[in-house]
């Protein structure tokens, strides 16, 4: 590989469906936009909303003094579901704010983690969560201030994770740690007061023998009356609370998520760092701080499809599939009771059906009839969009919250003349570039309205423009989506899994390009079987369906669909279900990209898979990637706490896309499977605000209830199968093929521990490319100061690694080595981190910082219960040597005087009082 010297520039348009947030924007010192929504399940109750205030109302307060009167909420959003009653005069029909893109989502609980508040935040230090996450308990029930702070301190706790990306100064699993001779809470800042007890009793509780450990059960109990005014991130419970760890308080010893994250930096500093505050003015008085609510309810859907029927549509069979997946989408995905229209544009807009009530096959097949059938002209995206916006006007005279699906394959060099238009319509805005020329433009319309955007090849086998219509429904969940190429007589052959929580409406969806029908055969675990003649054929177009009556069964699935035309033809099969209703939520699979904003500019991909908000461990989780040369790459994504994945067994499986394949629209689906192997729903990592055990108030302990158990493993979870769609990225700059731009990534699960006086360092490898491949080798040093390592990594100590043979990515490595004798200095701390290299010579960033503590335990420190029995010991062989000396001498005293009266020779009686004296000293 050549040297870096080269400096990658990728212009990126990402899709983030279902995780992006709505955006907030944040003027004139006041957060703008801020969107929270209720999910549908919630049962409607109008007192939610006035908590939902209540809260947001304290945060600002809170959050203008914590950020040292530099910001505050402005405009909240809170968005109701459809399924509550609608009261035109109270709730404003929501226009682009969806519950998937809001900002704080209002939903059940995650099973073993009960009631408490937190938010999914994977993207590491300084980066903005996904979400924050509040039970409709948490708001309605004042028990829960007790153990978590007032609700208002706790929004700014998790404002911080979602906004800033700091994260949590406390560490659930090891709230002790040793320093020196003595052990410490995990806290920030170190002098937050406080006693640590066990239940009511504070004397059980020892910190100060660094050879005792506090026993499980001791808690940290804080004073909730003090001065101390740090830290948010530690606990909100704390009256005095108002402020953030800063470089001046900050406790670097604490092994906790923010130093591990954050490179041992104080929360502050990281807030400081963000765009919001990067150039902020000094703080000014802003007079009032209390939001402006708006309170908004999602209504029934109202969607127009606007369709391009330009002459370029005629190629690559491009019609063809435009109806295909529009006929699915009316026929099979659209929802009774929604209102749909059709408008096609070529240089001038037609109107092919005006908005219409969808009710009953009669109406979905009068709808497909109107698709087009022919392409022809130029391409005049602006005209579709202004003709539909007065066909979604007729239902209300309005457009706001109605929907546009805008498909086009054409340049167009007049689109951004409606960009003003679209803004101020209130429309979301749905776009699908098909084919490698549709106008680069074409995302912006979707990224102004909150809008989903895809892109889908002209390769047939790809089914992406089935898989970008299928994602118009929320309700849908995609099993499976395969193609390829058969030759005459060869089939298409698999087998998928239903789980017992989908299996309603279950839909086969297989497509072939020939005239001629392919033979399908579909087999139920049962043995029962689906043939060709089972399945509806459209008229139209060359597409079969099968729907499932009733529940499909749960298990083993299989499928064969042959072709029998003369030549070779591509196939298709896609395979969905809808949740059964059963008490348990299906397995949901979200995806996402993170946009780089410096070198070397790689993107990650990640895969959230979840269940009931528990995230699904041990599952098989494959992102496939597809060039805008149709090349398919495909990247394994690990949920194993190294390189683009944060933490281990989180749920989210990730990893570094480094191979490219020209520029242009890329786009990328997920396929997740879980089949014979163990694999579990846990409680996994989260950031949320801790629950105190208790507080002292006055000398008293006041305990809060115990808080509900986080069972690791208890949730096992049945084979199933699921497909995501995740929409597409352009790529406007590539790497040259000679060059090697893409270091080894960041090192973020280094530890270290002391048997004896071997330190024993074990990390996850990285791998040539970012998480690929493997490294040249590695650099490791080691400093008494952790901020050294962190500052002036090259000037520390190095240690010698030389019999470390690089593994390959996502390897577990291990270095041992002993202490140098003046390194065995008793309660001294050695930090130790690690660099890897390549073979051109790029560097990874500096690895987390781990530690060893240098302790030799005292005579005094020694085990108590060990002492004890020493004790008990030593009087026991004590009181046995005086009953021996005490016979003796007895013994003795009877021969003198039996002696005395036989005449025989007696001892002196000084001798005798000597013996009586080794008694009583005894």
């Amino acid at each position: 590989m050549g040297t870096n010297n080269y400096l990658v520039v990728f212009s990126l348009f990402l899709l983030l469906p279902h995780l992006t947030s709505s955006k907030i924007e944040l003027v004139d010192k006041g957060y703008r936009n801020l969107v929270i929504a209720i999910h549908k399940a919630v049962p409607e109750n109008p007192q939610l909303i006035e908590k939902i205030k209540e809260m947001l109302k304290e945060a600002s307060n809170y959050l203008y003094v914590a950020t040292k009167f530099r910001v505050f909420f402005k405009d909240v959003k809170i968005l109701l579901p459809d399924t509550w009653t609608t009261k035109p005069d109270l709730y404003r029909k929501a226009t682009t704010e969806t519950y998937s893109r809001a900002n704080v989502i209002i939903a059940g609980q995650k099973n073993s983690k009960g009631d408490e508040p937190y938010t999914l935040q994977y993207e590491g230090c300084g980066k903005e969560g996904r979400y924050i996450h509040f039970t409709p308990n948490f708001l309605l029930n004042d028990k829960f201030i007790q153990a978590y702070g007032p609700r208002g301190k706790v929004f700014v706790h998790e404002w911080a994770h979602l906004r800033w990306g700091v994260f949590n100064e406390y560490n659930e699993y090891q709230p002790f740690y040793r320093d020196g001779e003595h052990y410490r809470v995990t806290k920030c800042p170190k002098d937050l007061s406080g006693k640590v007890c066990f239940g009511n009793d504070c004397s059980k509780c020892n910190l100060e023998n660094a050879n005792d450990p506090p026993k499980e059960g001791c808690v940290f109990l804080p004073e909730k009356y003090q001065e101390t005014s740090s830290s948010i991130m530690y606990t909100p419970v704390v009256k005095s609370v108002n402020q953030f760890c800063n470089k001046s308080n900050h406790n670097q010893d604490a092994p906790n998520d923010q130093n591990k994250f954050c490179k041992l930096k104080s929360a502050w500093e990281v807030i400081l760092e963000s765009e919001d505050f990067r150039n902020a003015n000094e703080a000014t008085d802003s007079g009032s701080v209390e939001p402006q609510f708006t309170v908004m309810q999602e209504s029934q859907t109202i969607l127009c499809l606007v369709l391009d029927i330009s002459g370029s549509m005629s190629g690559s069979q491009r019609l063809e599939r435009l109806q295909q997946s529009s006929t699915l989408f009316i026929e099979k995905i659209a929802k009774e009771e929604s209102f749909i229209g059709i408008v096609t544009f070529n240089n001038i807009a037609y109107v092919k059906k005006g908005l219409t009530y969808v009710s009953g096959d009669d109406v979905r097949k009068i709808l497909v009839n109107a698709l087009p059938t022919k392409a022809e002209g130029g391409t005049n995206i602006c005209s579709g969009i202004r003709d539909a916006f007065e066909v979604l006007s007729e239902d209300d005279g309005s457009t706001e919250g109605d929907e546009i699906l805008l498909l086009t394959d054409g340049e167009d060099s007049g689109i951004s003349s409606c960009f003003e238009a679209v803004k101020t319509s209130g429309t979301i805005v749905h776009t699908i570039a098909l084919g490698p020329s549709a106008a680069k433009e074409l995302e912006m319309l979707s990224e102004m309205t909150n809008g989903k955007k895809y892109y889908a090849s002209d390769n047939f086998n790809s089914n992406g423009l089935l898989e970008a219509f299928m994602e118009l429904s929320e309700e849908q969940i995609q099993l499976e989506s395969i193609g390829g190429t058969q030759t005459a007589g060869d089939s298409l052959v698999g087998f998928t899994y239903i789980d017992s929580e989908v299996g309603f409406n279950t839909t086969f969806l297989v497509t072939w390009q020939a005239d001629v029908k392919p033979d399908i055969f579909i087999e139920d675990p049962d043995g029962k079987e689906y043939l060709t003649k089972d399945f509806k054929l459209q008229d139209k177009t060359t597409v079969g369906t099968l729907i499932i009556p009733g529940k499909a069964k749960t298990g083993k699935w299989s499928y064969s669909v042959q072709n029998t035309a003369n030549q070779a033809q591509p196939m298709t099969i896609s395979i969905t279900s809808q949740p059964s209703g059963s008490k348990s939520e299906p397995v949901i699979v979200k995806t996402h990209l993170q946009q780089p904003s410096e070198p070397p500019y790689t993107i990650a991909i990640y895969a959230e898979v979840f269940k009931n908000f528990m995230p699904v461990r041990n599952a098989n989780v494959t992102a496939i990637v597809e060039t805008a040369s149709t090349k398919i790459i495909p990247v394994t994504l690990q949920d194993n706490g190294a390189g683009a994945d944060l933490v281990k067994n989180d749920g989210i499986y990730s990893s570094y896309m480094t191979d490219y394949d020209g520029t242009g629209r890329y786009n990328f689906k997920v396929q997740v499977s879980k089949l014979q192997n163990e694999t579990k729903a846990a409680a996994g990592h989260t950031s949320g605000a801790m629950y105190v055990q208790g507080y002292l108030e006055n000398g008293t302990v006041h305990l809060n209830p115990p808080k509900p158990v986080a069972a690791d493993e208890d949730f096992p979870v049945e084979n199933f199968v699921r497909t995501k769609s995740g929409g597409t990225f352009m790529v406007k700059v590539v790497p040259p093929a000679n060059q090697d731009v893409f270091p080894p990534c960041q090192i973020t699960d280094l530890s270290a521990e002391l048997l004896n006086n071997t330190v024993i360092l074990a990390w996850t490898a990285p791998g040539d490319d970012m998480d690929k491949g493997t490294v040249a080798e590695y650099e490791i040093r080691k400093s008494k100061q952790a901020v050294h390592l962190r500052d002036n990594f090259h000037n520390a100590t190095q240690i010698n690694t030389s019999s470390i043979i690089p593994l390959a990515a996502g390897s577990r490595e291990q270095l041992l080595f002993d202490l140098e004798e003046e390194e065995k200095v008793n309660n001294s701390v050695i930090f130790f981190a690690v660099v890897s290299r390549d073979e051109s010579l790029l560097s990874s960033d500096v690895s987390n910082i781990a530690q060893v503590v240098i302790y030799h335990p005292s005579p005094k420190s020694r085990d108590p219960d060990t002492s004890n029995q020493n004790r008990k010991l030593t009087v026991g062989l004590a009181v046995s040597l005086v009953t021996i000396i005490l016979c003796s001498v007895l013994g003795l005293i009877a021969l003198i005087i039996n002696k005395r009266n036989s005449g025989m020779m007696v001892l002196d009686e000084e001798h005798v009082r000597k013996k009586l004296n080794i008694v009583a000293e005894a």
